[in-house]
């Protein structure tokens, strides 16, 4: 039996140069050129120190969290079993620096790799194998759900590691997706004028704007470049 199968990307995982991340693209996804955009309740939502503590972007099922622009991009691969689908998370997980010294994990405090079910394929294909395999990965992380919501928002994962973000129809191409989730820093609502005031006040603005112009936008962008002291340049994907 074969599946279809992607990433979900958001932020820098599209545009950052860091070789890691180059690597993962080159030997695991189809080219740039073919991304497939969507549309995702995306956010900014997490205070992130390696981006001058300014805030990236998060997945959220807050009920203030209106769609934004995302993509996928196909695996190389044909997922042929449970096996391939945890090659390709544990890969993301690498270029995403998830894995510990202790060897590839899915899983650090601060973020996991989910898996997304196409909700179509659950009622035609026997996926209990599969279900099986990735639940038993997540038995070994003490992982907590709770971790990844803002506030009183809708459950965004499970404790098993499956996602339970909203498949929306640019998806149904695929039986499979996989996407990072990061714990957002601090547990409440951003608004935008404390993201753009953060950024204007370190001076770091490349997260924001190489979002912007390589077409990954949230709900709140506009507010947020009306308070910037420098704008964006127009979208080059």
């Amino acid at each position: 039996m074969e599946f279809k199968g992607g990433a979900i990307i958001i932020g820098s995982l599209l545009w950052d140069n860091e070789p890691k991340r180059i690597k993962w693209r080159k030997l695991n996804l189809e080219s740039i050129e073919n991304l497939i955009p969507i549309k995702a309740r995306i956010r900014y939502g997490r205070e992130s120190s390696s981006r001058r503590n300014t805030h990236t972007m998060i997945l959220s099922n807050h009920p203030k969290t209106e769609f934004g622009n995302a993509y996928i991009l196909r695996f190389k691969e044909v997922l042929k079993n449970a096996r391939n689908i945890e090659s390709q998370a544990f890969a993301m997980a690498g270029a995403e620096g998830l894995w510990k010294e202790s060897g590839p994990s899915l899983n650090k405090n601060w973020g996991t790799v989910g898996l997304l079910i196409n909700p179509k394929i659950e009622k035609t294909r026997n996926l209990e194998i599969i279900k099986e395999r990735w639940t038993k990965i997540y038995a070994d992380y003490n992982f907590n759900p709770s971790d990844y919501i803002i506030e009183k928002e809708p459950e965004i994962i499970d404790k098993n590691g499956f996602l339970k973000i909203e498949w929306t129809d640019e998806m149904n191409e695929f039986d499979f997706l996989i996407a990072t989730l990061t714990v957002p820093n601090p547990k409440s609502l951003l608004n935008e004028k404390i993201i753009a005031e953060r950024i204007n006040e370190t001076g770091y603005d490349e997260y924001f704007l190489n979002n912007y112009k390589n077409g990954i936008k949230t709900f709140q962008d506009e507010e947020i470049i009306n308070r910037l002291n420098k704008k964006p340049v127009a979208n080059t994907v």
